[in-house]
């Protein structure tokens, strides 16, 4: 198997994952491919559930994450640290965020599928 090198930023996306979630996601995952092997009611309802408590884990953990480092913030900001506060700023700032494509047309409505914004430009 290929080894695959990651960047530092990469390495550190989510800082708020360990070892809680991987298992959750990981009998998550254990219980879908069973649910896919013989899709039965009993099968079904243990796969929802294991889901549903891993996203419950994961988000609460992002959430703590996300807390601390505000608190984080504001202690920097209060102590007059401005290099440090602004540094965590920045760096909470250039989290990947998901942008949409979208373009207007000649009347000025939205175009958002990639057909008609292939045909506009």
């Amino acid at each position: 198997m290929t080894e695959f090198k990651l960047s530092k930023d990469a390495k550190n996306a989510n800082h708020w994952w360990d070892d809680e979630c991987r298992r959750a996601i990981q009998e998550k995952n254990e219980a879908r491919g069973k649910c896919l092997i013989r899709k039965t009611g009993t099968n079904l309802d243990i796969y929802h559930q294991k889901r549903t408590k891993a996203n419950r884990i994961c988000r609460r953990k992002k959430k703590e994450w996300i807390e601390k480092k505000i608190k984080e913030l504001n202690e920097a900001n209060k102590k007059r640290d401005t290099r440090k506060f602004y540094k965590d700023v920045r760096s909470l700032s250039n989290l990947s965020t998901v942008t949409t494509m979208v373009c207007k047309d000649k009347d000025s409505n939205i175009l958002s599928e990639q057909k008609q914004m292939l045909e506009r430009w």
